[in-house]
């Protein structure tokens, strides 16, 4: 039975795991991957985050938070919460065929890509992570989306070498602020404005992409197609009845919040989040410290 059970390894769930076990909570931190850091893995650089002296790549940033979770005493378990049920006074998160028990839960699972198809004749592969590139970048690479995630994996393939084009349903990119000023002025990435994909197919290893651009249809070839067309949470399945609100850390069942981008709705900023893991680990503090003092 542990004091505090924290669902994913993000900035917000590593914040909540280790104020928690500053607190002197024995904590469990797991994670479906098993690593740290979450979405911020596969950002291009970081660089509004407090304390930082420079620009750090994402990679560079989920290494600094294994430092802390390690200088805490803290470890990762590879585990994958289907399902939490609150009964007899305690949490069972239940995954991976095991179960974990929890006088307390932070869920902050962070977001999973939303949904995303387009007729494919089997052979092509729509990635939806950038991490899937940049190790080995594509010569050229298609990019469908005009958000933030869009813009900053553009940016971040096309610092790699590879050849973007960016494809935007839209007559502007969502976008906004600096990434935007950056991926507009730079000129190496190609943005296709007013543009639709309508269907896929593979010939002699070559990606083709017809889409639909300003009433006509072409056909364009590439070596990587990469989706970026949103998220949403998937919150594990959580049995009992529940209330939360968007934005909140708390929900109506006592002991158990949801942080960072889980808590959001939508792709968020890591200062935020690690804010918001804060900001459980204390209300978790004070509902066990309470529950110590009724017994």
């Amino acid at each position: 039975m542990h004091d505090i059970t924290v669902i994913g390894a993000g900035p917000a769930g590593c914040a909540a795991a280790v104020q928690c076990r500053r607190l002197g909570l024995d904590v469990a931190l797991v994670d479906t991957l098993g690593k740290a850091g979450g979405l911020i893995r596969e950002a291009r650089l970081i660089e509004n985050y407090p304390g930082l002296e420079r620009p750090l790549a994402g990679l560079a940033f989920a290494d600094r938070l294994i430092s802390i979770l390690s200088a805490n005493d803290l470890e990762i378990l590879c585990f994958h919460a289907d399902s939490i049920v609150l009964s007899g006074g305690a949490f069972e998160i239940s995954g991976n065929g095991q179960h974990i028990r929890s006088r307390s839960v932070i869920v902050a699972v962070g977001t999973v890509p939303k949904d995303f198809s387009v007729k494919n004749d089997g052979n092509v592969r729509i990635h939806r992570s950038v991490l899937d590139l940049i190790l080995e970048p594509p010569k050229r690479t298609l990019i469908i989306g005009g958000g933030e995630a869009a813009a900053d994996y553009a940016l971040n393939l096309s610092d790699r070498g590879s050849s973007v084009s960016l494809l935007v349903r839209g007559s502007r990119l969502k976008a906004s602020g600096k990434l935007r000023d950056e991926i507009e002025n730079r000129n190496v990435v190609k943005i296709l404005y007013n543009t639709v994909p309508v269907s896929a197919s593979s010939l002699e290893g070559i990606t083709r992409l017809e889409v639909e651009s300003s009433g006509s249809r072409m056909i364009l070839e590439t070596d990587a197609v990469l989706a970026a067309v949103g998220r949403e949470p998937r919150l594990p399945r959580i049995v009992n009845d529940f209330v939360h609100n968007t934005g909140n850390v708390r929900t109506s069942i006592h002991g158990l919040y949801i942080t960072g981008d889980a808590s959001l709705g939508s792709l968020g900023q890591a200062a935020i989040a690690s804010g918001q893991g804060i900001q459980a680990a204390l209300y978790t503090f004070e509902f066990l410290k309470a529950g110590s003092s009724k017994s």
